[in-house]
């Protein structure tokens, strides 16, 4: 069976008027909105940090309410601006309070489990439903903010790379099946091959940084997210898109 994902990551919302490094993020995301439900996806999949700085309640309702008037279902994990309790305010997602939000995901005959990345690791509650989860369905691809390997982007893999990866990448590499990973965080585009597992780093609505730079550099480039598409047949192709145009922004 067929299906189509878009992925959206990293919009780093704002209240509406407000810039974030000289970026309208608000109307970046809107952008990347609009492009991705011209590629009329089964579902959309959101992979966090929807909140620039700290976690800002109004910033979920808002985004809540424009998220509910896309035409297909839309499914969101944490980021590491994300406040959980605020997002399971906002969204209807499993588990409670503080808990991680990891969550089993059917889109037509392909199974995701989402994992919540957002303190900086993966955590052992969530590690344990991991288990059971590929137990029960051991052809899942996985969904999470944080890449779980290095992936060339030379400031975030230094600075703010996915920690205490021994667990997570025992379980989703250990069985030997070919797996992909769906990703956000570091600001780019990429896929990197490790193993058995694929790795594919959506672009951001927001900014971009340079992979290839130690220190943070932000590079000018249009909004972005990236379409996953299984054939009849079982192939996977992904496309990663940019919006046609980039509006102007508040400060060059």
């Amino acid at each position: 069976m067929s299906s189509r994902i878009v992925q959206i990551t990293d919009p780093h919302l704002l209240a509406p008027g407000q810039a974030l490094m000289g970026l309208d993020v608000n109307t970046r995301l809107e952008d990347v909105l609009q492009l991705a439900e011209e590629l009329d996806p089964d579902a959309y999949f959101f992979t966090g940090d929807f909140c620039a700085h700290e976690p800002v309640q109004e910033v979920y309702h808002r985004l809540r309410d424009r998220l509910d008037q896309l035409p297909a279902p839309y499914y969101l994990t944490a980021g590491n601006h994300d406040g959980r309790q605020m997002m399971r305010n906002a969204f209807q997602l499993p588990g409670r309070g503080n808990e991680g939000i990891c969550d089993l995901v059917q889109v037509k005959d392909r199974t995701f489990l989402f994992l919540d990345s957002s303190p900086g690791f993966v955590d052992e509650r969530q590690l344990d439903w991991l288990a059971g989860a590929l137990a029960q369905h051991p052809q899942s691809d996985i969904v999470i903010h944080h890449p779980p390997i290095a992936l060339g982007v030379r400031f975030m893999d230094a600075k703010y790379p996915l920690r205490d990866t021994e667990r997570l990448l025992h379980l989703i590499m250990g069985d030997g099946i070919r797996r992909r990973v769906f990703c956000g965080h570091y600001h780019s585009v990429r896929t990197v091959s490790h193993g058995n597992l694929d790795v594919y780093l959506c672009p951001p609505t927001s900014f971009y940084i340079d992979p290839a730079a130690d220190e943070f550099h932000m590079v000018d480039r249009a909004p972005g997210c990236q379409l996953l598409e299984w054939t009849c047949g079982g192939d996977f192709r992904y496309t990663a898109y940019a919006t046609s145009t980039v509006r102007e922004e508040l400060q060059k």
